[in-house]
């Protein structure tokens, strides 16, 4: 073992270096910030999307936002959802997960985006401040332009569920 691998193994021990070494992780590890939207499928088999007040590139998308520290990208999504529409769903599985660059007509940075398969669990819409508007739509004939993560998401929740409307 070498010298650095000493003093790692040995600052298990000893806790002012277990907390200098998490410092040093916390300066030096990279970071990422990670965005998580839901594909909310209702029982006739159309997703749910929004228009954003804040978004610059895409108004139009799934509903979601960004993962706070120490958060789930479910929990995110849950709660988000509840936030900007006042609904609750209920997270199937994971649809998707890909790198998100940053583009040109957006205010996102690259980004880790996560998508889920949601289904509504109870509420009813009422729309916050950040959202502007909202559809049901089939994912076959959307009209709306999405950006190209969160097209490729409602395509794999078409996907996902049967004609009836069921996974």
């Amino acid at each position: 073992m070498n010298v650095l691998g000493a003093i790692v193994q040995r600052s298990a021990s000893i806790a002012p270096l277990r907390w200098i070494l998490r410092l040093a992780v916390r300066v030096l590890a990279p970071r990422h910030y990670v965005g998580a939207v839901g594909a909310v499928v209702n029982d006739e088999g159309k997703v749910l999307v929004a228009k954003h007040a804040y978004r610059t590139d895409f108004p139009w998308g799934l509903p979601g936002g960004w993962v706070n520290a120490g958060e789930s990208p479910a929990d995110a999504v849950r709660r988000e959802i509840a936030e900007e529409l006042k609904l609750d769903v209920t997270i199937e599985r994971l649809l998707l997960c890909d790198v998100i660059p940053s583009v040109a007509r957006s205010i996102a940075p690259r980004h880790l985006g996560v998508a889920f398969l949601c289904r509504l669990a109870g509420g009813e819409i009422r729309m916050s401040g950040e959202i502007v508007g909202v559809d049901w739509i089939d994912p076959a004939a959307n009209p709306y332009e999405l950006a190209h993560f969160q097209a490729s998401a409602v395509a794999a929740a078409a996907r996902a569920i049967r004609p009836s409307g069921k996974t």
